[in-house]
């Protein structure tokens, strides 16, 4: 048999997980990422990065299985609060990249009695949209029994609490089906697709969105923000039309958009749309991905000078101050525990807006509310860049008087009540 034209440019490497879209086992290492995660958390501390040598996909090769992570999304989904998440539709600039999309998806559903499903609808922005269009038979399924219930009681639209790769029989047949920010979250991308297909009319559409890997170092705002416990596929425009040709869907539209995931944050994103087909493509058939290595290992370059950067700005914090409080239990906060001076700094306690991080602990250290800092006179580290103006504004309308240092800023805040 004559060698794929897919084949080359791998290095051998031990792997958690063969590539999700070729099976290829010969990846490229690119980068390793380390997290400290709260002591109940059902993830893993770090993955490697890694370089499909086969089809040229780059994902997380993690040791966590699919199983894992439906644990965390049904126990820790940070989408059940609305006031620090997308996908709910409660902020303008959520609320305005939603209804672009249902205006995007009336194109292919004319049909305003059409049987649609939003799977991972979170607090079912997009399915508002949909309904404030006239769409009737609308359905949301979320891995979080809150976000499901949300979308019930608030929405007055059917949702159940479920899985992508066990769908709940409710849901029945299609016409169409979303994932709209999902994939790049979920292990097993075929099995997630075949499951899809399943419940698919014949003629039934797929619209699928994904973060732009070939993007990411254009909209740098946190080091390795798209390295995350939850983002563990980086895709392409090729990668994703691989994927949907594996699993035997016909690529009928596809593009990039631009979202706003916050005041003056936007972030690069691409879609397809598919329709089954007669066969799949197995790997001999598909593209060689030769676009995404090198945008990576741009975003991988810029990261770590800007992680470079807000670590000096952690060593002179620490240097004027004793015991201190980081706001912020997220992302950014995991990464610099694991990879910066701040995992030797004193913390006297975590705090976090978002009520699904209250109670727990990080290294022993307890996350509190906001509410609960206004007798600790400790100086507060913001360790979100994505929002700290809204944090740093919260603490001011809060009272507190605490000095307050921001990574992304010049300079310190001193709040005054």
């Amino acid at each position: 048999m004559a060698q794929s034209s897919l084949q080359g440019d791998a290095v051998a490497a031990p792997l958690d997980r063969p590539c999700p879209i070729c099976g290829g086992d010969e990846c490229a290492d690119m980068h390793t990422q380390r997290f400290v995660l709260p002591e109940d958390h059902p993830l893993r501390n770090g993955y490697k990065v890694v370089c499909c040598g086969r089809c040229g996909f780059v994902y997380a090769s993690t040791p966590a299985n699919q199983e894992d992570y439906d644990a965390f999304y049904a126990k820790f989904s940070k989408y059940e609060d609305n006031t620090t998440s997308t996908g709910s539709g409660v902020t303008p600039w959520d609320a305005e990249r939603l209804e672009e999309t249902a205006a995007d998806l009336a194109r292919f559903v004319p049909d305003r009695s059409a049987r649609i499903v939003d799977i991972g609808c979170a607090n079912g922005g997009l399915l508002a949209a949909l309904k404030a269009r006239g769409y009737e038979n609308l359905c949301g399924v979320d891995p979080s029994p809150g976000c499901a219930r949300y979308v019930r009681d608030q929405l007055g639209i059917e949702a159940y609490a479920g899985l992508l790769t066990r769908l709940p029989e409710e849901v029945g047949a299609v016409d169409a089906v979303l994932l709209s920010h999902v994939m790049e979250h979920v292990r097993e991308l075929r099995p997630a697709l075949e499951a899809v297909r399943a419940v698919m009319k014949p003629g039934a559409i797929l619209y699928v969105e994904v973060p732009d890997a070939t993007r990411y170092v254009e909209f740098l705002f946190a080091p390795f923000q798209d390295f995350n416990t939850e983002h563990i596929n980086h895709f392409s425009p090729v990668s994703l039309a691989n994927l949907l040709a594996v699993c035997g869907l016909e690529p009928i539209e596809s593009g990039r958009r631009m979202l706003t995931t916050s005041p003056g944050m936007p972030y690069p994103a691409i879609y397809a749309v598919g329709v089954g087909s007669v066969t799949s493509s197995e790997g001999d058939g598909l593209t060689k991905d030769r676009t995404l290595k090198p945008a990576i290992e741009a975003y991988i370059a810029g990261s770590s000078r800007l992680l470079g950067a807000i670590d000096l700005k952690i060593q002179r914090a620490l240097e004027q101050s004793g015991p201190i409080l980081v706001w912020g239990a997220g992302q950014l906060a995991m990464k610099l525990l694991a990879e910066t001076s701040l995992g030797q700094a004193e913390i006297a306690a975590f705090v976090d807006g978002n009520p699904i991080h209250h109670g727990k602990t990080i290294r022993g250290v307890p996350v509190l509310a906001p509410e609960q800092i206004r007798n600790m006179a400790h100086p507060i580290l913001i360790t979100s860049t994505l929002h700290e103006r809204e944090i740093a504004d919260r603490i001011s309308q809060m009272g507190l008087s605490h000095r307050v240092l921001c990574l992304g800023a010049e300079s310190d805040v001193r709040n005054s009540p």
